[in-house]
């Protein structure tokens, strides 16, 4: 009788150790658990707006390329129509228009060039003031412009550059986050995969000795 006493209180013990290390191991494992899911889920996060900034950046370069591209264009095409009439009308001021013309090539060429935005938002004042010129200059041929398309598209153009170079060190920064955040997720890891691996031993020794104690002959 002693024996059988004996062995059932040594079972509980037995059974007393895992249950305290089940209880323990659970409950770090189940922080470890949330943490990766939190890590995980900003880095995912992180990586879809890595994507979404580079695809940001890509067409902000193009439109930035492509406002002033059609602000030349249109520039082209107005001081063209208006040239060919004051030679026409043999008009005097077509010398002045000539001037203008040069000036304002040399600021677009500025601007194609330029990547800093100080010296951008000088080259299209100074445009600006050239086109109101040129459109006195006009008038008094008798010939009525307006340069407000060709401003608009410079405008457009000022503003994509800025935005462009507002974000575009951004992906860089995140990639680096983003190399962070797995580091993290990889130290943890290998805790949370030691412990799910105590766990499971730990519940079928478990398991074991509570069929022993229950007189249910295990193999």
């Amino acid at each position: 009788m002693t024996e059988i006493i004996d062995n059932n209180i040594l079972m509980d013990l037995v059974i007393e150790k895992h249950n305290k290390f089940l209880g323990a191991f659970k409950e770090e494992f189940s922080g470890l658990e949330n943490k990766l899911i939190s890590i995980k889920k900003q880095t995912d996060d992180l990586k879809k707006e890595i994507e979404m900034d580079e695809t940001k950046i890509t067409v902000l370069n193009e439109k930035y390329f492509l406002y002033f591209h059609q602000a030349k264009k249109q520039r082209e095409g107005l001081f063209k129509e208006v040239i060919e009439r004051m030679q026409q009308a043999k008009s005097p001021n077509i010398h002045e228009v000539t001037r203008l013309l040069a000036r304002i090539e040399e600021h677009e060429r500025k601007l194609q060039n330029s990547r800093k935005i100080d010296d951008e938002e000088k080259a299209i004042v100074e445009v600006k003031k050239l086109l109101y010129d040129f459109e006195t200059e006009a008038k008094k041929a008798g010939i009525s412009v307006m340069s407000t398309v060709i401003i608009d598209k410079l405008e457009q153009a000022h503003e994509s550059h800025k935005e462009l170079l507002s974000i575009q060190d951004k992906p860089k920064q995140d990639i680096g986050s983003a190399k962070d955040f797995d580091k993290q997720a990889g130290e943890i890891e290998g805790r949370h995969n030691w412990l799910k691996r105590r766990i499971e031993s730990h519940t079928n020794a478990l398991g074991y000795w509570e069929k022993q104690k229950g007189g249910i002959k295990v193999e």
